[in-house]
């Protein structure tokens, strides 16, 4: 499995443009296969700016790269066609996992998110 995280700082004035991409980047990657979980997460500061961490975890680098809709991942786009304007700041860095997909049975969280995927298909 693939671990991709993406973190940065969202300017003031750039939160809800950023909330915009980020449910419109969540519902994309969950139609995709090979999506084991994805989850976007703030730290709202008092200035209005925002630190983000954008979470999904892929069955394969195939998987990711079919979401991503590129085979690099040093010069794949923030989101699937998206665009890191909306950063101050950003970083992408992305983990293989020590365990492999057909191996994890889903905690109660993964398990929340696979009903609630479920519900909106």
């Amino acid at each position: 499995m693939i671990v991709r995280v993406l973190q940065g700082r969202v300017p003031p004035g750039q939160a809800a443009v950023f909330r915009q991409q980020a449910e419109q980047a969540l519902e994309d990657a969950r139609r995709h296969d090979g999506l084991v979980f994805a989850q976007v997460g703030r730290q709202a500061h008092g200035d209005g700016s925002e630190e983000i961490a954008f979470v999904s975890v892929w069955r394969d680098l195939e998987a990711l790269y079919g979401w991503l809709g590129g085979t690099d991942l040093l010069d794949t786009p923030v989101f699937n066609g998206g665009s890191p304007t909306v950063f101050e700041r950003f970083e992408v860095q992305h983990y293989e996992s020590y365990e492999v997909a057909e191996d994890v049975t889903p905690g109660p969280v993964e398990h929340a998110a696979a009903i609630a995927l479920n519900a909106r298909s």
